[in-house]
């Protein structure tokens, strides 16, 4: 009997989504601010960048121990920092494919967005995951130099310290996806996260974007 697939989508807040692709099941960004204790089965998990609201290190064990057969996939810094604690990870950089049951992960982007000229810039790798028959979502992490191509959804930092709206309607108009999926939003008060995502929804393509929201602990099918 031939296995039903379809891309689905479940937000564990913030910026960690756990994607079902082909056959893979895969956690993305498993940060400070993000619910994902009771994650387990998973076939990898895919981290963009070091900063903890995206890898938290005092549940690193645990999610560990839950997923004991998971892959790991980082960013070049971040992998380095994994192997010191003795996890077996790939890096992941720009341009570069990785396949997991099936599923398909590429490579956008190298550097974290500049929060001030002061302070260092660290790796970011965004991700384009994809499978047979499915659609192309992309994660960019905390960075906004990437502009691949031909996506379906992109998973929209919404609000961040290092980030302007206007410079996130513009990476929306580069990147054009067919919808947009608003993450990175826990350092919105509630009352303002509307006013972002009016702006991206109205001008981040002429006539608008379409904006799917998934709020946390729940999931859809992407299609």
């Amino acid at each position: 009997m031939p296995t039903v697939r379809g891309m689905k989508l479940t937000h564990h807040g913030h910026s960690c989504i756990e994607l079902s692709v082909a056959d893979a099941t895969v956690l993305f960004d498993p940060g400070t601010f993000s619910s994902f204790d009771d994650v387990a089965g998973l076939d990898a998990i895919v981290v963009t960048h070091q900063h903890p609201d995206h890898l938290d290190p005092d549940r690193l064990d645990a999610l560990r121990e839950a997923n004991p057969d998971a892959a790991w996939f980082a960013d070049p810094q971040t992998a380095e920092h994994l192997r010191d604690k003795g996890l077996d990870v790939t890096a992941t950089k720009a341009g570069e494919t990785f396949s997991v049951k099936g599923a398909r992960f590429e490579g956008v982007g190298a550097t974290h967005a500049e929060i001030h000229p002061y302070i260092e810039r660290i790796s970011n790798v965004g991700i384009v995951a994809s499978g047979d028959g499915e659609p192309r979502l992309f994660h960019p992490g905390d960075s906004l130099e990437g502009r691949p191509e031909n996506v379906d959804y992109l998973c929209l930092p919404l609000v961040a310290p290092w980030s302007a709206v206007r410079e996130t309607i513009a990476f929306v108009r580069a990147v054009e996806p067919k919808h947009v999926i608003p993450i990175h939003d826990k350092v919105a008060a509630d009352r303002a996260r509307g006013i972002y995502l009016g702006h991206v929804r109205d001008y981040g393509l002429d006539g608008g974007v379409e904006v799917i929201e998934v709020p946390e602990g729940e999931s859809a099918g992407l299609s």
